[in-house]
C-alpha cells in the first residue's frame, strides 16, 4: 500500500466510525485492511506530509490530524462482535514486550489479559483455534468457547452468592438476610 492508499483507508475508517450507525458496518472492513497493510507507518497526510508511525495504538491516540484522537475501548466495542478482526486487533494493539511508555510506566490496557470479550478471543484464538474459528463463525459465543476451552470456569448460584455478598454494605446484608430467614 503506498502513503496515499494508507492515508485515504485509514480516513475512511475514521469517517466511518465518526458518522454513527449506517456507516459502522463498515468500519471492521477497514480496520482489517490497516491491521493486514500496517497502513499507519506511513501515510501522506495533506499539509503534513508523510507521517510515520510507530504502532496502531499510536495512529488510533494522537490527536487528529496526524491521528484519529480516540478512545481504543470505543473502537474495541465496534468491532467486538468480528472475532477476527478483534483479535487482529488486539494483537496490533499490545506494545512490544517489556515495552514502557513515559515516565517508565507499563501501559496495560484493560483488554491484555482478564475475562474481557477481547482477551477470550485472543486467547482461543492462540490455545484453541478450532473453537476461535467457531467464533468466528457465529456458531457459537466466546465465553461458550472458553468454557469449553477450560480457561473459564461456570459459576454455581452459590458462587454468585458468595460474590455479591462480599461486595453488600451492612444495610444490604440485613435486608437480604430477612428476606431468606423469616
Amino acid at each position: 500500500m503506498n502513503e496515499v492508499e494508507a492515508y485515504q483507508v485509514c480516513n475512511s475508517a475514521i469517517s466511518a466510525l465518526s458518522h454513527g450507525e449506517t456507516s459502522l458496518s463498515t468500519f471492521p472492513k477497514l480496520l482489517r485492511r490497516i491491521i493486514n497493510e500496517r497502513a499507519w507507518e506511513s501515510r501522506r497526510v495533506p499539509g503534513k506530509g508523510v507521517v510515520t508511525m510507530q504502532s496502531l495504538r499510536e495512529l488510533v491516540t494522537t490527536a487528529p490530524i496526524t491521528g484519529w484522537g480516540e478512545d481504543p475501548a470505543k473502537i474495541e466495542a465496534v468491532i467486538r462482535d468480528d472475532a477476527e478482526v478483534l483479535a487482529m486487533w488486539r494483537e496490533a494493539m499490545k506494545g512490544k514486550a517489556g515495552r514502557k511508555f513515559g515516565d517508565n510506566v507499563t501501559q496495560l490496557t484493560k483488554t491484555e489479559k482478564g475475562n474481557s470479550r477481547a482477551y477470550t478471543v485472543s486467547r482461543l484464538q492462540r490455545e484453541a483455534p478450532e473453537l476461535f474459528a467457531r467464533v468466528a463463525a457465529g456458531e457459537m459465543s466466546a465465553n461458550a468457547a472458553a468454557i469449553k476451552a477450560g480457561f473459564r470456569k461456570v459459576k454455581s448460584p452459590l458462587d454468585h452468592i458468595l460474590h455479591w455478598w462480599a461486595r453488600c454494605g451492612e444495610q444490604e446484608r440485613t435486608v437480604f438476610l430477612s428476606k431468606v430467614i423469616p
